[in-house]
């Protein structure tokens, strides 16, 4: 059985082994037959099937520029200041203390 080191110094001979041009061809063309064979082909389509679902949805994302930062909505912004000044959310000086009192005699009982 192989030791740790065993396999960090194969994977080191094979990185050294690839950077050399005419090795990469090589596993550059050994891929290429890899991919031709029948169980390959069919793992790979099974792959994509599984996943066709998922890549549909990024894919529609990107065009319609979903994601990233979120824009608020002027109307719900408007909406919801009216809704805090009619229920004394905004020019309430005294909400914090109001809030504070009844915490603490809430605290006491």
């Amino acid at each position: 059985m192989r030791t740790p080191e065993d396999i960090v110094n194969r994977k080191e001979a094979n990185q050294r082994y690839y950077k050399l041009e005419e090795n990469k061809q090589q596993k550059r063309d050994y891929m290429k037959t890899y991919r031709t064979r029948d169980y390959v082909k069919a793992k790979s389509h099974e792959y994509y099937i599984v996943n066709k679902m998922h890549w549909g949805e990024i894919t529609k994302a990107k065009k319609k520029k979903w994601g990233g930062m979120r824009q608020e909505n002027e109307d719900i912004k408007r909406l919801h200041e009216e809704w805090a000044k009619e229920n004394g959310y905004r020019d309430n000086d005294m909400l914090h203390v109001t809030n504070t009192e009844r915490l603490v005699k809430d605290a006491k009982k």
